[in-house]
């Protein structure tokens, strides 16, 4: 029997934000041509009447949180209200294909997939890819797969998936108790990624699962660059075997420090909030070392393995020459 999905929205001021785009999201789920999808809504304390106006107009499943939750609390909520196998974490700034549902729903028929990232197209120019999926350098930073390789034209394992169109198994999300909510935002979807491979789990790229995404995000503000340094060395501290601990988190943090002292002439602001990263890291730590624990102990997936099929990257070069274009094309587009 093919899966139901559960289709996760978190929304946040939609109307304002995104103007006609956030109708037009919530029409292209309903336009939908899969027959077994239900809609969790869940908004995270608007201002602007968009929770009212979705549920003025849709039959979904409605939740109201008290306060804005992050993508990352904001699904972690609404995923206990899914009743379908399958969890979609879906952004409301995305436009989705009417068949987008298909390849997903045949490639859980494969019980070692855990996880699936739909192909992600720019919004403002569906010939490009936001994201075919990505790896990991050996530091812990994401680099897309579409910046080093040619686009999969058939399903293909990746090491992780963006969370604006996610797939994720029900019974696999809980097992990992969702997304860690020590990260608010950025590199959520990634972290739970990596959880789910030491599990044994494998993560694919669904070419056929189009999705439109407008997407947003240089780090020109010190509040982005604290939450993708923090949750970065984050999953490095929770989920590297401890040889690699070892080996890469020092350079991880020499390499931040020559951030800061870099930034601190250019950019003050952001160095403020590299700076800010290290310290919550380091109150955190206790914390971070009881995941650590919980984790290895149920890990069966070696670093190994990890990086010998490309999913951590050793090219400190391949590194820069990304941020260096994540920059260009954000100028081009935004």
């Amino acid at each position: 029997m093919r899966p139901k999905f559960s289709i996760i929205i978190v929304n946040w001021n939609g109307k304002k934000k995104l103007g006609d785009l956030f109708n037009r999201c919530l029409e292209s789920i309903m336009s939908t041509k899969y027959g077994k999808f239900e809609v969790i809504f869940v908004d995270n304390a608007s201002t602007d009447g968009s929770y009212e106006y979705a549920k003025s107009k849709y039959t979904f499943v409605f939740h109201r949180n008290p306060k804005n939750l992050g993508f990352v609390g904001g699904n972690n909520k609404g995923a206990k209200f899914c009743e379908g196998e399958i969890i979609v974490f879906l952004n409301n700034d995305t436009v989705v294909d009417a068949r987008w549902l298909e390849e997903p729903a045949k490639l859980f028929e494969n019980p070692e997939i855990g996880i699936v990232q739909a192909n992600l197209r720019l919004l403002a120019d569906p010939s490009v890819a936001d994201s075919t999926g990505h790896c990991i350098s050996v530091l812990g930073l994401p680099v897309e797969n579409s910046f080093f390789m040619e686009e999969p034209k058939e399903p293909t394992p990746i090491f992780a998936g963006k969370g604006a169109a996610l797939f994720v198994r029900r019974e696999l999300f809980e097992r990992l108790n969702g997304f860690d909510e020590d990260y608010f935002f950025y590199f959520e979807e990634t972290d739970l990624c990596w959880r789910a491979r030491l599990l044994g789990y494998e993560v694919y790229f669904s070419p056929r699962s189009v999705v439109l995404h407008k997407g947003s995000g240089t780090f020109k503000n010190g509040k982005l660059l604290f939450h993708r340094q923090k949750n970065t060395i984050a999953s490095m501290i929770k989920c590297y075997e401890f040889r690699n601990l070892i080996l890469y988190l020092p350079l991880r943090l020499l390499f931040e420090f020559a951030s800061i002292f870099f930034l601190a002439f250019r950019n003050p602001p952001l160095a403020i909030g590299d700076v800010k990263a290290l310290l919550w890291l380091l109150k955190n730590t206790r914390n971070l070392i009881r995941k650590r624990k919980e984790i290895q102990k149920q890990r069966v997936v070696s670093d190994k393995e990890l990086f010998e099929r490309g999913f951590i990257v050793k090219s400190l070069g391949l590194v820069v020459r990304y941020t260096m274009s994540r920059f260009r094309r954000f100028e081009e587009y935004e």
